[in-house]
């Protein structure tokens, strides 16, 4: 373990201390019943977003501020840029502030459980993409083992059924404790399904960062010059990916992305036709997610419906995306 994990932990559980003393322990907030009715323009939604320098976070952002313009509540973001610990201090900071709900997308359920426990004691809190099994209200995200085996298999068309290839992974690093197993597992379910058996060769976190994916892409090229398909757990690190293969003159390594359905992977997917490079993603709507997570928290703001009255678990569309249905998904327009 680096230093600046051990770091890292060890704040974790210094703000879980400073959380527990100031919190009401059970989540009753996020359980309980309907609340006093307020008009949208009374309302006030916190969004404690774990990082905006990938665009799927980004658009997630972009599309909660469209749906508070469009239905008139006030909306405060906080950033944690990629810290799990800054993350927890943002969202006491929110409740402190007086937010009428909490909408956050979880850095790291596990290490952040107890904490995000005591919040949801405070006020009621709703998970967008990343939630924590039973915490808060609901948790509005993609199925993600699913959205992956269907990229998975889309995938599969490009080899030969019965062949073997090696394939290398780009991560999403140690705080990745379930989306991104989640996604892995499902698209080498994909591969087997349709018929193709793999060799995992190598495994490096790039964080779901392009940019993060380039030296990640250099590495596993370094030890691994032939490898098959290079698959990225979302499209960011597979742009990366590719991005890294054509500057080192490699035309024969695959890339494919086991989620998101990113404008730009849609655009190579497209133009590269049924021969080209990169084979597919799984469609994981930022927009569907952020629409239907921060209509729920209004609903709840506004006393139009309990806490209660929720699902625990909402899952938005799930589709494999390919070079034969590219154009059904493909918004040019569109912010991711």
């Amino acid at each position: 373990m680096t230093s600046k994990r051990r770091s890292s932990l060890a704040a974790l559980s210094a703000a879980a201390i400073v959380l527990a003393g100031c919190s009401t322990i059970g989540g009753k907030a996020s359980s309980g019943g309907r609340r006093e009715a307020k008009d949208p323009t009374e309302v006030t939604i916190g969004f404690a977003q774990r990082q905006v320098d990938v665009p799927y976070f980004a658009a997630m952002v972009d599309a909660a501020k469209k749906r508070a313009r469009k239905r008139g509540f006030h909306l405060e973001v906080q950033n944690a840029d990629g810290d799990p610990v800054t993350q927890l201090n943002q969202a006491q900071t929110l409740v402190a502030q007086g937010v009428d709900v909490l909408v956050v997308d979880a850095m790291s359920p596990k290490t952040q459980k107890t904490q995000l426990q005591d919040v949801a004691g405070e006020v009621p809190l709703v998970f967008v993409d990343t939630g924590i099994e039973g915490v808060g209200v609901t948790s509005v995200s993609s199925d993600n083992y699913t959205i992956g085996k269907l990229s998975g298999r889309l995938a599969a068309k490009r080899f030969h059924r019965g062949s073997t290839i090696s394939v290398a992974i780009l991560n999403g690093g140690p705080d990745d404790e379930f989306v991104g197993p989640d996604r892995q597992r499902g698209f080498l379910d994909g591969l087997r399904a349709g018929g193709v058996r793999y060799h995992i060769v190598a495994q490096t976190a790039a964080n779901y960062s392009q940019d993060a994916a380039v030296p990640a892409t250099e590495s596993i090229l370094a030890a691994h010059r032939d490898v098959d398909l290079i698959v990225g757990l979302n499209d960011s690190m597979t742009l990366g990916a590719l991005r890294t293969l054509r500057d080192k003159g490699n035309k024969k390594t695959l890339v494919a992305a086991a989620a998101d359905g990113q404008k730009q992977a849609l655009q190579e997917i497209k133009s590269g036709g049924c021969k080209g490079r990169y084979i597919s993603t799984g469609l994981n709507s930022p927009a569907l997610a952020a629409d239907r997570a921060f209509d729920i928290a209004l609903r709840i703001g506004t006393g139009e419906a309990a806490p209660r009255s929720f699902k625990k678990q909402q899952y938005t569309k799930a589709a494999g995306i390919n070079c034969e249905n590219v154009d059904k998904f493909l918004d040019p327009d569109s912010v991711f």
